[in-house]
């Protein structure tokens, strides 16, 4: 059975990657509407804002590399003979580079989860399936 800790990382993890997907096509989440209905409290605000820094820089990125992936799209459509293998190979690129964002993201949230008590984490759960739900719509 998966722990608490466990499905909530898988959670985020989903809401970040869903997010990367269509960064462009969705409403970002409302992290200031989260704080208030999470009642953060003085020893956790740091944390929290740990956390939401770090997912809109992750987000940020996606941005951007959504941004050169379409150069490169229209770069390569160009072309006589487009090479989509170099263009499937730069997507992967890009891709790697914010990996790391997304990691540091997922253990600032880790992190306050482990803050918040239970009443906190079922609100940020239901939060999260809130979110992958409008994802999937």
């Amino acid at each position: 059975m998966i722990s608490a800790l466990a499905r909530f990382r898988i959670l985020f993890t989903a809401l970040l990657l869903a997010v990367a997907c269509g960064a462009s096509a969705i409403e970002l989440p409302r992290f200031d509407k989260l704080e208030a209905t999470l009642k953060i409290r003085p020893e956790q605000k740091q944390q929290f804002d740990a956390a939401v820094g770090a997912t809109q820089r992750a987000m940020l990125a996606v941005g951007l590399v959504a941004v050169q992936l379409k150069d490169k799209l229209g770069q390569e459509l160009l072309k006589p003979r487009p090479d989509f293998k170099a263009l499937m190979e730069a997507q992967q690129a890009l891709i790697e580079q914010t990996r790391p964002l997304f990691r540091e993201a997922r253990e600032e949230w880790t992190r306050l989860y482990a803050l918040l008590d239970d009443e906190q984490v079922a609100i940020a759960r239901s939060f999260v399936d809130e979110h992958i739900g409008r994802l999937f719509k």
